[in-house]
């Protein structure tokens, strides 16, 4: 259970958070490379991560502990959509969509 915890401690939530709206919506208008709607996804999250990450180390220059808080919170956060995320999105677009 301890591991749990310093895994979800690492995980960056802001980041996780833009990375699965922003993949959902903008990544999947303007990042389409498939007509595979996971694979606009995936290629959303990782160019955003690494811009994301070259913020970081222009921000703090050594940030060894973030490369890795980041790439947890990469497999994370596009695993949570695959799993889940994505049916959620689609329920609630489908509950709330104007008729």
């Amino acid at each position: 259970m301890e591991k749990f915890i310093v895994i979800l401690n690492s995980i960056d939530w802001l980041f996780a958070a833009v990375i699965l709206i922003g993949g959902r919506y903008w990544g999947s208008k303007y990042f389409t490379i498939s007509k595979n709607a996971s694979h606009n996804f995936l290629l959303f999250a990782t160019v955003f991560g690494l811009i994301w990450l070259s913020i970081k180390f222009y921000m703090y220059g050594n940030f060894k502990t973030e490369v890795a808080n980041l790439f947890i919170t990469y497999l994370f956060t596009t695993s949570f959509y695959e799993l889940l995320a994505q049916r959620l999105f689609e329920w609630v677009e489908n509950t709330f969509k104007k008729k």
